[in-house]
């Protein structure tokens, strides 16, 4: 495509990055528009270990224009306004979260608290500042592409379109609305009033994005609003050279491997497995679970790691996936069970499905069957799913795998076969990018 035919886009919301499923998923759907049309705006606290492959230019959010109430602006971090820089060789681990009494005061007690009070969606305010404002004058975006899933969010994404009154496309990656107030004293309130707001937001934009057909078809009924799915691609021929070839198991010492954050979407299941592990008895196999994970550092990584034959381990540079996945026997891929996890994952396809169907290694879903993803492995047969949790059909999927070579050659080539048809990087994102550049013409 001609260079002259990419429209200045800027992006407000999720910064480009190696370890989030919204940057991974940005990063390669963006991959190829050329890097002086294309800029981020996001706050302070969300660009750490920002990769500069696709996009270059950062405007960080800061003390200009992020204001947060007295109280809370004596204890919060304060960030400068204003074009950042990144050193290409930048700490792969993000923000370190040692245990200390700060952190248990803050993480376990105050921010619940500041929730249930439901004072959280109003302790601070993005504006467009002057600062700000200039900036836009000389970069003069011609598309606002947008990912939210705050209330702040949603407010600065409705002043800067009736700011720029460009044409917008919104993303949506999980089905962050439902979970966004869930629980405290105002909960209805807020429930109510976010809602109205993001449908708000949502009359402002000129293309909907969803992160699989599920949530497009949930979100037609619930907001009247026809959103296509885009999923992460991947790119074929950087992949297929490490496609798993052998699928034989050592029975001595068969692995299972996670890759990921552990968070609101899959804690409790993550949990759940390691430990059917940890007390995994038939026939002797000996089977270990290895986690790589940026929260290696948190509370619940901390108590998962005490279980027996489970390892929480620092991420590995995005580069050296495609090597890591087919050194392992299973790929595990679970979503909770919970009220909360289920309701914020239920329409969602994680970013790391594609990678694990590409690397040909056999994949262990272990999410509701109501979920997207669920549906999606049952369907194809592309992965074999545990639907209950339960310690019990864990062994017994876990046994099944371990005793079916041709089970698990056939959801292993059904995976390849269907990420080749359906998450080509190349098909994707020509698609994806033509649909910006038609909205602002």
């Amino acid at each position: 495509m001609i260079e002259n035919n990419y429209p200045k886009i800027l992006i407000f919301g999720q910064p480009f990055n190696d370890f989030s499923g919204g940057g991974i998923t940005l990063s390669n759907l963006f991959k190829g528009w050329p890097k002086d049309r294309i800029a981020v705006a996001s706050i302070g606290n969300l660009l750490h270990r920002t990769t500069t492959d696709v996009c270059n230019v950062n405007y960080q959010l800061g003390n200009k224009e992020q204001r947060w109430r007295f109280p809370f602006n004596l204890i919060q971090r304060s960030f400068p306004s204003g074009l950042m820089s990144f050193n290409k060789q930048e700490s792969l681990r993000p923000i370190s979260y040692k245990t200390n009494i700060r952190h248990i005061l803050v993480d376990k007690f105050f921010y619940p608290f500041i929730h249930w009070l439901g004072l959280f969606h109003c302790l601070s305010k993005i504006s467009l500042s002057q600062h700000f404002k200039e900036w836009l004058s000389i970069y003069q975006p011609e598309i606002l592409y947008i990912q939210v899933t705050t209330r702040e969010g949603i407010l600065f994404s409705i002043q800067l379109c009736d700011y720029l009154r460009i044409p917008s496309a919104i993303h949506n990656m999980d089905d962050w609305p439902s979970t966004i107030s869930k629980n405290g004293l105002f909960k209805k309130y807020w429930r109510e009033k976010i809602d109205k707001e993001f449908r708000q937001l949502l009359n402002r934009m000129d293309l909907y994005l969803s992160i699989s057909n599920a949530m497009t078809s949930e979100y037609l009924d619930r907001y009247n609003k026809t959103f296509k799915a885009f999923h992460n691609p991947i790119e074929i021929e950087s992949w297929q050279p490490y496609c798993k070839a052998n699928i034989k198991l050592n029975y001595d010492h068969v692995k299972i491997l996670y890759i990921g954050r552990i968070g609101i979407a899959n804690k409790h299941s993550i949990y759940s497995f390691a430990n059917a592990i940890s007390q995994y008895k038939i026939n002797q196999y000996k089977i270990d679970l290895d986690i790589f994970t940026s929260d290696d550092d948190t509370r619940d990584s901390k108590i998962i790691s005490n279980f027996n034959n489970v390892r929480i381990l620092p991420p590995v540079k995005h580069d050296m996936i495609p090597i890591l996945l087919t050194e392992y026997d299973l790929l595990l891929l679970p979503l909770d069970f919970t009220k909360t996890g289920f309701k914020y994952a239920q329409y969602s396809i994680p970013t790391k499905a594609s990678e694990y169907m590409i690397s040909g290694t056999p994949i262990l879903v272990f999410a509701p069957k109501e979920t997207a993803i669920s549906k999606f492995c049952s369907e194809h047969e592309c992965g074999h799913c545990v639907i209950e949790q339960s310690q019990e059909r864990i062994n017994s999927a876990i046994h099944f795998l371990i005793s079916n070579e041709e089970y698990r050659k056939k959801i292993s080539h059904n995976a390849v076969k269907l990420a080749k048809e359906l998450f080509d990087a190349q098909k994707v994102r020509e698609e994806f990018q033509k649909l910006l550049i038609n909205i602002s013409k």
